[in-house]
């Protein structure tokens, strides 16, 4: 039913609830989340990156100038079409001022974690 996302290996296509793209360092960056129980050891999302392909293209029809494009992975686009089926265009809708506060805020928990990760590596090599 959902080539693309099973060939990406997505297996819980009925617990997925929401999923994002984004651009991010020359990749497009395809996130999805999934309900899960409360105490699930199951991941809440999973994290794909997708590398563009690059064209070159005339700019200008009389000056004989080309420009590079950078285009989505075909995959990409097929896994968001799929993924628009489950989920609906909920993902289009605007982001609001909590959410953008709650992404921030974990943007803050996941840095901290990781430089205190870092910190405890360099105080053990001393």
């Amino acid at each position: 039913m959902y080539p693309t996302l099973q060939s990406m290996g997505i297996t819980s296509i009925q617990d997925i609830e929401k999923f994002t793209l984004r651009y991010e360092g020359g990749h497009d960056v395809l996130k999805i989340y999934y309900r899960r129980e409360k105490g699930s050891l199951l991941p809440k999302s999973k994290k794909f990156k997708f590398g563009r392909s690059t064209k070159t293209v005339l700019a200008d029809g009389g000056q004989q100038t080309y420009r590079q494009v950078q285009e989505p992975s075909l995959i990409v686009l097929r896994a968001m079409e799929e993924l628009e089926q489950i989920v609906g265009k909920q993902h289009e809708s605007k982001a609001t001022k909590a959410d953008l506060i709650k992404e921030l805020e974990h943007l803050e928990k996941v840095v901290n974690s990781k430089i205190s990760e870092i910190k405890e590596k360099i105080d053990s090599m001393q």
